[in-house]
């Protein structure tokens, strides 16, 4: 599995552009359910494995900058979970 050479040239706002094997990049953080991901600007020239490491390259050069991403609210809370009512054995009645 090869490493890929990735150069973070700048960093505006919550916005980081570089360089990954020779292609500029820019990437800046989108919410997916209850996490916040990097969104990668140049479609179809990176791998998803690609993406993935220029994703956690710029998290920790944000990071590093001392940059805060968003908090990645819920939309529609998680519902709180509730106790089910113990199950009561039923005694058969004879006759």
């Amino acid at each position: 599995m090869a490493k890929v050479q990735i150069e973070i040239t700048n960093i505006d706002g919550n916005t980081v552009h570089g360089i990954a094997d020779g292609t500029a990049f820019s990437a800046a953080p989108f919410r997916w359910g209850s996490k916040m991901l990097m969104k990668i600007a140049t479609p179809g020239e990176f791998t998803q494995g690609q993406k993935v490491a220029i994703g956690g390259a710029c998290k920790k050069a944000l990071a590093k900058a001392e940059v805060a991403l968003p908090k990645a609210e819920l939309v529609r809370p998680r519902k709180p979970k509730t106790e089910a009512p113990p199950e009561v054995a039923q005694e058969e009645s004879g006759a």
